[in-house]
This record gives structure tokens, sequence and C-alpha cells, in this order.
């Protein structure tokens, strides 16, 4: 029986939805300043997780909608609130939601 690989959601963004993600966050110092160089640093995150042995699950962060949840949840929009949507997300496509 083969062992189920752990899955990690590691949070994306689109290209047009990108600047406006950036602008929201209270921690943007953190995030890339272009899209470009975002996209190369995510994408080298996945490999490394992947060669890890790990499962990752691209979860989409769309700007309206993490704005409404941040706001329901009474979070902030910074790293721990994108890793909490995103683990929020995992866990409702792995249930079926």
């Amino acid at each position: 029986m083969q062992e189920e690989k752990r899955k990690i959601g590691l949070p994306w963004y689109s290209r047009q939805d990108y600047p406006d993600i950036r602008e929201m966050m209270a921690d943007r110092h953190n995030l890339a300043p272009t899209y470009e160089q975002w996209l190369v640093a995510a994408e080298n995150n996945e490999s490394v997780g992947r060669q890890a042995g790990l499962e990752i699950v691209r979860i989409l962060i769309e700007p309206s909608t993490f704005a409404r949840w941040c706001a329901a949840q009474g979070l902030v929009p910074d790293s721990e609130a994108r890793m909490r949507y995103v683990a929020e997300k995992q866990r409702q496509e792995n249930s079926g939601a």
C-alpha cells in the first residue's frame, strides 16, 4: 500500500490580481514587487516541496473574496491570514465542500 503524500496548500495569485493582492496586504513588503518575481519564487517553493515528497496544492487567492473572508474572520490581510485562508480552502477541497 502506497503511503499518501502530505498535502500542503500554497497561496497562488493570478497575474491580473497580483497588483491588487499586493496593495491590500498589510505585509506587502513580504511579497515580491512584481508578479514575475513572485512566480519564480512560488514555482521554486512548489518544486522544493514536491522534491521533499509533499503534494502541493495551489490555492488561488482572489482579492475581493479574500478581503471579505478577512473581514468576516476579523483578520488583517497578511501572511497569517493568507495561511489560514489557504488551510481552510484546502480543508474544503479535501472534504468535497
